[in-house]
């Protein structure tokens, strides 16, 4: 027969219950996290691949395809649900972190949920208005060196700023993680 202390008996009935309960806190900053990360993560592969794969195509055809792609983000539905709903989650984990100040880790939840907010403000801001005049140019009348022109005026500061969009709420998902994990 074994006669240790289980885990059980040393964690407490009182323990165990708090270690298990999910307040509506913990369950929306955890789901802001992972979405954040997820909105991180979409934003890294056009940072790390998807530009650079359309800046080998001829000009002309980089700017039909960023158009495809601008479209379909903006019908795309699941994209949508990730995207705002990220959003929506990071206001309100930041909005009831900011009224726990003094409890542990809730400091890191409001800066981790401000850095996820930084994804949506900066699309709406600086990449839908490059997206906007990308789709208003004429490709079809422009010489290859106006093409040239147009498309090295986008995809120079729309990387730029979808570098800021990706490093953003994967930063701000680690610090709601960290915030989580000090309560």
């Amino acid at each position: 027969m074994h006669s240790g202390v289980l885990a059980m008996d040393r964690l407490g009935t009182d323990r165990l219950t708090e270690l298990m309960s999910f307040s509506p806190y913990l369950i929306a900053t955890a789901a802001a996290a992972v979405t954040s990360a997820v909105v991180g993560g979409i934003f890294y592969a056009f940072s790390t691949f998807v530009m650079s794969g359309l800046d080998r195509a001829q000009p002309v055809e980089a700017i039909a395809a960023m158009r495809g792609v601008n479209a379909e983000a903006q019908a795309n539905v699941p994209f949508l649900v990730v995207f705002v709903g990220s959003a929506v989650l990071a206001l309100g984990a930041g909005v009831a972190a900011a009224f726990r100040l003094s409890q542990p880790g809730a400091g890191y939840v409001l800066a981790g949920a401000v850095l996820a907010l930084v994804a949506f403000v900066v699309t709406m801001a600086f990449n839908v208005p490059l997206n906007d005049h990308l789709d208003a140019v004429d490709s079809s009348g422009l010489s290859a060196a106006d093409a040239t022109r147009e498309w090295r005026a986008y995809l120079g500061p729309w990387t730029a700023w979808n570098h800021v969009r990706t490093a953003a709420p994967l930063l701000g998902s680690v610090l709601m993680l960290v915030g989580l994990r000090g309560r």
